[in-house]
């Protein structure tokens, strides 16, 4: 009776999963707008938890390095509020101070590059016309660098050709309420990050009881182990390329200026942004300002490519190392399998938090790997040490276990023999 029971309890689960499918599969339209909805409204909570994730590291240096030293008890009242206020007066002084310096910059360097641009275009036809010219002096056919050298101008014109306005307004109006929508949802986050960090404590504490409320107490180590890996290699890794990106931004900057390049603060901007994109950062920012800058003067651009070559070696071997770490921990094709895969499902946040993620995904089951090796004992070093397509080695692992078997036959051999002798 009891096991009519259990198969009557598994086919009803599985009809109750089927239908559970089927609903899914017909309302999927309405489930995705759902939680697009529900994404949209959670938004500033989670740029809220972002900051306030990114803002505990100057805080903690602050409540624990700075005002921890201080033992007087008067004063350990007013180490949180001191060190809370502190962070968020510095941090928001420095994005007051680089906002207010560089957006009137970038804007005039974006307006004229707007309103120099057909002066542009004709320096770009000179130039690419010398060229042709001077490779037809060689015999070559130069046909076709002329069909592609028209439709590059062409192209340039049409992008940048803003007499009409009309076919603009409905971008413009877009790009407006996207603007105030997102400069909404980081204040809002703003505000709630205040709240999250001055509250960590207790917000840890609470989700530390409801884990442990609704979950088993045996997984809860291995959770915790979760948490500390991903915390070490996401946090850590994200200040320190903030930190790498913004000095090549400067670098970049300062040597286009000795250098002479136009558009200097533009492009350093542009490539100290996209070097937070592990792997294919560099390329990313390098190869556009590269080819605005050929557009513009073939030399400069030459300079250009040259100069940010150097910069990204002594960012590779000096600055990354000592600033960002091997807080990765990741071989180059996993890197780059990290960002190929989490940048096509979440675009450019997945290609910026893919690597750091995947990272402590190969720690953990790295530790798990290890574990379970270690469990199977010698039969598993064996079959570690065996060579693919190699049978000796096979051979020779499946002869130490005919040996073993051949040691215990003579015991039972001998027993054997002194049953039949009795």
């Amino acid at each position: 009776m009891k096991k009519r029971f259990n198969k009557l309890a598994s086919v009803l689960i599985c009809i109750t999963f089927a239908i559970f499918l089927l609903f899914i599969k017909d309302n999927v339209g309405y489930i995705w707008d759902f939680i697009c909805t529900v994404a949209t409204v959670l938004t500033p909570i989670v740029y809220g938890f972002g900051i306030a994730y990114v803002l505990s590291f100057p805080y903690l240096f602050l409540h624990n390095k700075v005002f921890g030293r201080i033992k007087k008890k008067w004063f350990q009242k007013l180490n949180k509020p001191l060190s809370l206020i502190l962070t968020y007066v510095i941090v928001i002084g420095l994005v007051s101070y680089l906002f207010a310096n560089l957006i009137p910059q970038l804007s005039e360097s974006i307006s004229g590059l707007f309103t120099d641009f057909p002066s542009i275009i004709k320096s770009f036809k000179e130039n690419s016309a010398a060229t042709i010219q001077w490779l037809s002096s060689f015999g070559i056919d130069t046909t076709p660098y002329l069909d592609i050298n028209n439709t590059i101008a062409n192209h340039l014109s049409e992008f940048f050709n803003i007499e009409n306005f009309n076919d603009l307004s409905g971008v413009l109006i877009n790009a407006s309420f996207s603007t105030v929508k997102f400069f909404y949802n980081w204040i809002i986050g703003l505000i709630i990050s205040v709240y999250m960090l001055a509250s960590k404590d207790f917000l840890i504490s609470q989700v530390k009881r409801f884990l442990t409320a609704f979950l088993p107490t045996k997984v809860m180590p291995t959770l915790y182990e979760i948490v500390r890996v991903t915390d070490d290699k996401c946090g850590k890794f994200l200040v320190g390329k903030v930190l790498d990106s913004t000095i090549i931004a400067l670098l970049c900057f300062i040597c286009m200026t000795l250098l002479n390049l136009p558009y200097a603060l533009l492009i350093s901007v542009i490539v100290g942004i996209c070097n937070i994109i592990p792997f294919f950062g560099p390329f990313i920012g390098g190869i556009p300002s590269a080819l605005l800058l050929l557009i513009i003067d073939p030399w400069a651009c030459l300079k250009f490519v040259i100069m940010i070559f150097i910069l990204q070696q002594i960012d590779g071997n000096l600055i990354g190392p000592k600033v960002v770490g091997s807080q990765v921990g990741l071989a180059g094709f996993w890197s780059l399998f990290s960002v190929i895969v989490a940048g096509g499902l979440f675009g450019v946040e997945g290609m910026i938090l893919g690597t750091p993620i995947f990272a402590a995904i190969y720690t953990i089951l790295g530790k798990i790997v290890k574990s379970r090796i270690a469990a199977k004992g010698d039969n598993a070093t064996r079959v570690l040490s065996m060579h693919m397509g190699n049978d000796t080695k096979l051979t020779n692992f499946s002869s130490g276990n005919k040996r073993k078997k051949e040691k215990e036959k003579p015991e039972n051999s001998e027993s054997d023999d002194s049953k039949e002798d009795k």
